[in-house]
């Protein structure tokens, strides 16, 4: 009976719901996406061509990383006070200023006005605009979601923004690779940057949120709230789990290039054709997962992070031993699969395990333990992959994704993690 009810709840909840403001806000996470995986794309001979060292762009990421850490929870905070959509619209203009900077900065480098130290930076600083102001989008998206739906579809939903994300990460290499070669390595920098100022306009105008936030006294407060928020025992173990993913995550996206070139004896050009192929196919088969296999599946938030860290393990295991490029496609794909699993549990399990009031908090904190592994991932990527060879950093996420799926199957926190819905008579709210 309760399960007949819950189905029912979530029905009306769609027949309450235009679809238009979720595709909306998909539409604006999925040009994040694609901005991402274009800059990531474009960053390595934008930098030998600035005559920088190649280490350089991992630092630039880095720091953008380390502030988006410490800006996402005040993000979620603030969006509890303010609402959703005015926190959103902020992130998707950072974001388009800092695109926009960094585009500029590449081209006064590539004119000779800018060079060495100042040009490494302002690069440096023009990203982490993003980190520090664009990280408001994510943790203020998810958290309209939340708002606006019940415990039982809100999985499914969050996913969405995941699978959005993943869509511009598949087809932003693609695409920039394109326009690249017609127009240069610094219009698809600029062209996102006015994307994402088209989207957040879009937002401001388009959005609707006719009600703000639930609020309550525990709403008001500032980054003690967050802090006590990840200690509760309802959400700390998934965070404890996302931050695992995210380094496993960060380790992965580094070495594949140079795994792939290594492991199939290929020249760096060719090296990067078949690390971007698998990167799309990776991507693919998470969008793959979030879109067609995870509304069909039917399992709670624990079942899929266990689910994801095996799969995710033995599609790395299948990297190890890949002696050709169909293997490590298969491997990817495998990846991606698990990946895309793990993610909708980490993220549903966090939402359904607050209350309405606390969404925006910990949304923030979700978001910003996303970025919380990359931050460490260099160490445990690129500097185990020089000292210790191509398959160490490979085996140490190994051992990491089989301590997660230990976690996940044992740990209290999550076996007995308290799920809190809107009362029956409560309706989200429009």
């Amino acid at each position: 009976m309760h399960e007949t009810a819950q189905l029912a709840e979530a029905h009306e909840s769609r027949q309450r719901q235009p679809r238009g403001r979720f595709l909306l806000l998909l539409s604006c996470i999925l040009i994040i996406g694609a901005g991402n995986s274009m800059l990531l794309a474009v960053a390595p001979p934008l930098v030998r061509e600035l005559n920088l060292p190649d280490s350089s762009v991992g630092w630039i990421f880095s720091l953008s990383a380390l502030i988006w850490v410490f800006a996402s929870p005040y993000w979620g905070r603030l969006s509890d006070r303010v609402g959703r959509k005015p926190v959103v619209a902020l992130g998707l203009g950072a974001y388009a200023v800092s695109m926009g900077a960094f585009g500029l900065v590449v081209l006064l480098g590539l004119y000779g006005v800018l060079a060495g130290a100042w040009l490494f930076v302002l690069l440096m600083l023009a990203r982490a605009i993003f980190g520090a102001f664009g990280s408001a989008s994510s943790p203020a998206a998810q958290a309209y979601i939340a708002d606006r739906t019940t415990r039982f579809e809100r999985t499914e939903q969050l996913a969405g923004l995941s699978a959005a994300f993943a869509l511009g990460q598949a087809f932003g290499p693609a695409v920039c690779a394109a326009l690249a070669a017609k127009l240069g390595l610094v219009f698809p920098i600029l062209l996102i940057a006015a994307l994402a100022a088209a989207a957040s306009f879009a937002i401001l105008r388009l959005l609707p949120e006719n009600t703000p936030p639930k609020q309550s006294e525990r709403a008001q407060g500032d980054w003690r709230q967050s802090a006590a928020l990840a200690r509760d025992r309802r959400l700390s173990g998934f965070l404890i789990y996302g931050f695992g993913l995210s380094i496993i995550s960060g380790i992965t996206v580094q070495v594949f290039g140079l795994f792939t070139m290594d492991r199939l004896h290929v020249s760096g050009e060719q090296g990067a054709e078949f690390a971007a192929a698998g990167f799309m196919v990776n991507a693919l088969a998470f969008l793959a997962t979030q879109m067609a296999i995870l509304p069909r599946l039917k399992m709670g938030p624990r079942a899929l992070m266990a689910w994801g860290a095996g799969l995710l393990a033995f599609g790395v295991a299948i990297q190890i031993v890949s002696p050709t490029l169909t293997a490590l496609m298969v491997a990817l794909a495998v990846q991606g699969l698990g990946a895309g699993l793990a993610r909708a549990g980490f993220a549903g399990g966090s939402s359904i395990a607050v209350r309405p009031e606390e969404q925006g908090t910990a949304a923030g904190l979700v978001v910003a333990v996303n970025g919380a592994g990359f931050v460490f991932s260099p160490l445990l990527g690129g500097v185990v992959y020089e000292q210790l060879g191509m398959n160490a950093p490979l085996i140490v996420t190994v051992a990491i994704l089989l301590a997660m799926l230990a976690f996940t199957l044992r740990s209290r926190r999550l076996k007995h993690a308290t799920t809190i819905e809107t009362a029956p008579n409560e309706p989200p709210t429009p």
